[in-house]
């Protein structure tokens, strides 16, 4: 009985933990793309200018608005998914998370350059550069969870698809920036090739899973 007890009250503990940075990772990326707005000032007329006209030049600051939005909202949805299949936490479990987080926390201000310079090579290489850093960031996280035994039950093909796509998401971005050095806006295009990946994803999962558990992590 007391046995049971001690194995109730460590499990109580690793789930407050668990909450505990769950719920901090989860007000970080509120911040962040909460901070994106604020790139996108209301515009103040000179003169006889038009508010047509000056809508017109916010343009780059939405559109860098919304590729950010959904990039942020993307690892939080792949964080959520993640931390919903702990069981327990690790000391290097929450120093990755924190790496992850101090480059989610970085993407307000690589998007504002991107909004205001986004014509300009080096502007789309520090968004890319970021972006791509976070993707290795998330899968090296997904990937300490797995090795330490830290996550619920998952096949082989459940594993390799999340630390396969999470490789091929910061391929997507690092593959852009020798891309953005010749055409930014070419760089910016290539980005979609992300619209793929779930599909990709389903692939490795069905072969992983079909065959011998070979995956290495």
């Amino acid at each position: 009985m007391l046995e049971g007890a001690a194995e109730s009250q460590e499990a109580d503990s690793a789930q407050r933990e668990l909450d505990r940075v769950g719920g901090f990772s989860d007000g970080v990326f509120a911040v962040a793309i909460t901070l994106l707005v604020l790139n996108i000032e209301v515009p103040q007329l000179a003169g006889d200018e038009r508010l047509t006209t000056a809508l017109d030049e916010l343009v780059p600051d939405v559109t860098a608005y919304f590729i950010a939005f959904a990039v942020i909202g993307l690892f939080w949805y792949g964080h959520h998914k993640a931390w919903a299949r702990l069981r327990a936490t690790s000391p290097r479990l929450v120093w990755s998370n924190l790496v992850l987080l101090s480059l989610i926390a970085l993407m307000p201000f690589t998007t504002d350059l991107l909004g205001s310079y986004g014509d300009q090579s080096v502007a789309v290489v520090l968004f890319a550069a970021n972006v791509g850093l976070a993707a290795l960031a998330d899968s090296h996280l997904e990937r300490v969870a797995f090795t330490a035994g830290l996550t619920a039950p998952a096949s082989a093909g459940q594993r390799r698809e999340v630390l396969v796509t999470g490789r091929l998401r910061s391929l997507v971005f690092f593959a852009s920036i020798p891309i953005a050095l010749l055409s930014p806006t070419a760089a910016q295009l290539s980005w979609l090739v992300l619209l793929l990946l779930p599909a990709v994803g389903r692939r490795i999962r069905v072969a992983a899973d079909r065959g011998p558990d070979r995956a290495r992590y």
